[in-house]
């Protein structure tokens, strides 16, 4: 891989912003594509399939016994389809949100994004932090690929976890923005 293909897959996973007073951590949405569109043709397939099923029973309702096997049948392949949607829409939450994250000398910001909109809050000052501990995040391992993706999680006393960094593929990215994250100001 090219130094700059390697940039460029840097500034898709993650820009790093350094100001005199804090450290930015900007995951933006659509980093990981080769996770979220499998997930999302699974579940587009899920919830077609049940609809087929349905649709080829319609013309059997004109009587009782149509009726009966259709809604046996309805009962059975629509806990599908529900579960093909939920897929669905993880996928979109994979591929549209954004986390950006703020690590200064009194603590970690987080906020997470989707759509623009600020969805969730987080906040652990310095002193609270007992540790940064890396997590290989299952959601976010592909099939087609054999290097690991972590996720940072900045744990307190209280075993409290607050996610600082996300889809970082291969350890040399996570031991790097793990000592940014736990020095931000070297």
């Amino acid at each position: 891989m090219t130094d700059a293909a390697v940039d460029l897959s840097l500034r898709r996973t993650v820009r790093i912003t350094r100001t005199p007073e804090n450290v930015e951590l900007y995951f933006p949405p659509m980093r990981m594509p080769e996770v979220a569109l499998p997930l999302a043709t699974f579940g587009v397939i899920a919830t077609l399939l049940p609809a087929v099923a349905i649709a080829a029973l319609v013309p059997s309702l004109a009587d009782a016994t149509g009726m009966v096997s259709a809604v046996l049948v309805a009962s059975f392949v629509l806990p599908f389809a529900m579960f093909g949607a939920a897929f669905v829409l993880l996928a979109v939450y994979m591929f549209c949100n954004a986390l950006l994250v703020r690590v200064d000398l009194h603590g970690i910001n987080t906020a997470r994004v989707l759509f623009g909109f600020v969805i969730r809050r987080r906040k652990m000052p310095r002193g609270d932090i007992v540790a940064i501990e890396p997590e290989i995040a299952s959601r976010y391992q592909s099939l087609f690929s054999s290097d690991p993706v972590y996720q940072l999680i900045a744990r307190d006393a209280r075993r409290r976890r607050v996610v600082v960094a996300e889809t970082l593929k291969g350890e040399s990215l996570m031991e790097e923005l793990k000592a940014l994250v736990a020095n931000p100001m070297r």
